[in-house]
């Protein structure tokens, strides 16, 4: 089957679903996915493309299921990530929190920690960037600790991860914190996207309705004994509770916004 014909017959299969845009860059996500070629090479050869991939692809979107889960990876900061329904997909939110450590700990030896690292993605990318440094990764979910060891290996990169869970027990020793944890009220639920909700890992998305800030506060308090310096991905929704919280705790902070403008990154410090 030629490209052009391919591409009508995949985009019309979704409009029901999708809009046009949405739809044709799905279709490119996939085609650079099954094809493992550069957008040009394929935009102008005279390649013959086989349907029954595509087809199987446009079968899972048409159940809302994330193109990422069916593809079974995300870009992450340069890097191709392997993802499963056992951890959240990376998003370029998180991409500005991992550049944001990067600047501020160039040619750095120190020890990181990413609680909550699911895929592994933000501990890989930091360590692709960072590579003196030593850096793990622990996350509760053990097949979130499986899929981030075997990104490592597929990756060549040196981060070891484990399985901790961080409410219950001590946090490991680390110069530098970096988390994105949950911080969905349950109470929220219902204004999630379906595609979210039904595919997303519950346990690394939502919090109990009684502290959303659960996490945040006890990461920081634990991580106050050895003087870390921690780095949060979180909602600007909480920006107010959380800062008047650091305040209480006469902490030492700064907030910075994410492309869109919004107070989604934090840093504590003493």
């Amino acid at each position: 089957m030629k490209l052009s014909l391919l591409k009508s017959l995949f985009i019309d299969s979704l409009l029901d679903q999708y809009s046009f845009d949405e739809a044709e860059a799905l279709f490119f996500t996939t085609l650079n996915h099954v094809e493992q070629k550069n957008r040009t090479h394929l935009l102008f050869g005279e390649s013959t493309f086989f349907k029954d991939q595509y087809f199987n692809v446009v079968n899972e979107l048409k159940k809302n299921r994330p193109i990422q889960y069916v593809l079974g990876t995300a870009p992450f900061y340069g890097l191709e990530i392997q993802v499963n329904e056992a951890t959240l997909i990376p998003r370029p939110e998180t991409e500005e929190l991992v550049h944001w450590v990067i600047q501020e700990n160039k040619n750095t030896n120190l020890r990181i920690l990413d609680i909550g690292t699911g895929s592994g993605c933000i501990a890989l990318a930091l360590k692709s960037c960072l590579s003196q440094a030593i850096i793990s990764g622990c996350d509760i979910s053990l097949d979130a600790i499986e899929l981030a060891s075997q990104n490592a290996k597929n990756l060549k990169l040196d981060v070891t991860f484990f399985q901790c869970d961080i409410i219950n027990e001590e946090i490991p020793d680390g110069d530098i914190i970096i988390s994105n944890p949950p911080y969905i009220a349950k109470s929220e639920k219902e204004q999630m996207d379906k595609n979210v909700l039904d595919y997303e890992p519950h346990l690394a998305l939502f919090v109990e309705n009684e502290d959303p800030l659960l996490f945040y506060k006890r990461i920081i308090t634990k991580a106050k004994k050895q003087r870390s310096t921690l780095y949060f991905e979180t909602s600007e929704f909480y920006y107010s509770e959380l800062t008047e919280w650091l305040k209480s705790q006469e902490l030492r902070y700064q907030w910075k916004s994410d492309f869109q403008g919004k107070n989604r990154m934090l840093k504590v410090w003493w």
